[in-house]
């Protein structure tokens, strides 16, 4: 047991000197953890993932988080910390064996995983947390909506039932679907420079593209990133660390539906975007003239740049397989990841 404590103190100051650029929130799901497991280790070392853990439709509780962190373990490692999110297992108010049944399997699987609390939890919520914390000592992560920083009371009293102190928490504000507005919501936000990290997060990506035509790039532009490199531009008492759902619109883990092929590929400015035909009606060989094409633009960043690069453009040989909608998130979430950290190198945070 002192060994293991050992251990455990000796990772925690290792994280405590990690300098985190970015903070990519995705999913427990495989396509999200093929992306972490293959990026370049740079890479690895200036991000920390924002986990929501996925809900199964089948699986006990306790046997699918036992899988995830399995999985986790295997694409993220044990000396790297990320956040866990629990909001698709049990909801708006939480529930306490949930949470206790999570932060036991990640404990389990010594992993370094940092709980998310947020305000709309109820006291036992809460109470299960102030436990999670006390015996973890990773502090947390308080992630708030902008209409929270109306009421600072409520910040307050959350973080005094979880009895942490604001130099343990991390501050994430989400404006989820919408663009930022850190000119605005930065001044309203309750001891600024007492928190351990500021974090802002948005995800642009629309819900749908079913109106997009067929077969035909467009650009859709990256608001969530343009909002916050011109929030912390124009200057801002405290610049966030920045945060996206990658090329994915916030809410619930996609069951996919009926997914068509299509492909984002993450620019300076926009995402580049292709949509075919019905993966269940067979559509998914259309796959090889969309990496064909994209691979041809000045845009494609070279099979180098990361591990998704890399399989598009494999499947520009037409003999290759051409996946399906799994391997299509993945090549793109690994695509934004790599991207995304050298365009943050240039704001200082």
């Amino acid at each position: 047991m002192a060994n293991k404590a050992k251990s455990t103190a000796q990772r925690s100051q290792t994280a405590k000197k990690r300098q985190i650029s970015y903070v990519p929130i995705l999913k427990t799901k495989a396509g999200e953890r093929w992306s972490l497991s293959h990026l370049n280790a740079p890479t690895k070392a200036r991000i920390r993932p924002l986990m929501e853990f996925h809900a199964h439709a089948d699986k006990q509780l306790g046997d699918h988080v036992e899988g995830a962190c399995e999985g986790l373990q295997s694409a993220w490692g044990v000396d790297r910390s990320f956040y866990a999110d629990l909001i698709w297992l049990h909801g708006d108010s939480g529930s306490p064996a949930t949470i206790e049944t999570v932060f036991e399997a990640t404990e389990a699987a010594d992993l370094r995983a940092i709980p998310v609390v947020r305000t709309t939890y109820n006291d036992a919520s809460l109470e299960q947390l102030r436990a999670v914390v006390a015996a973890n000592e990773h502090g947390c992560l308080l992630r708030v909506t902008p209409d929270v920083l109306n009421t600072p009371k409520l910040i307050d009293a959350v973080l005094g039932a979880v009895e942490i102190s604001y130099e343990d928490v991390d501050f994430l504000i989400d404006y989820r679907h919408h663009s930022m507005s850190l000119a605005t919501d930065v001044p309203k936000i309750p001891h600024l420079n007492n928190w351990r990290s500021f974090i802002a997060a948005s995800g642009v990506f629309p819900k749908s593209l079913a109106s997009m035509p067929l077969h035909v790039w467009q650009e859709i532009q990256r608001n969530d990133w343009i909002s916050w490199r011109d929030g912390v531009a124009g200057g801002v008492s405290r610049s966030p660390i920045y945060s996206d759902y990658t090329m994915r619109p916030p809410g619930a883990p996609a069951d996919f539906g009926a997914p068509s092929v299509n492909l984002r590929y993450a620019t300076d400015e926009t995402w580049l975007v292709q949509m075919g035909g019905k993966f269940a009606d067979g559509a998914a060989p259309e796959m090889h003239d969309m990496c064909d094409e994209l691979v041809a633009r000045p845009e494609y960043c070279g099979s180098a740049f990361s591990a998704g690069d890399q399989e598009i453009d494999r499947v520009t040989d037409v003999s290759e397989g051409s996946g399906g909608p799994t391997q299509w998130l993945q090549w793109c979430v690994s695509h934004h990841i790599e991207f995304l950290v050298p365009q943050l190198s240039h704001f200082a945070v």
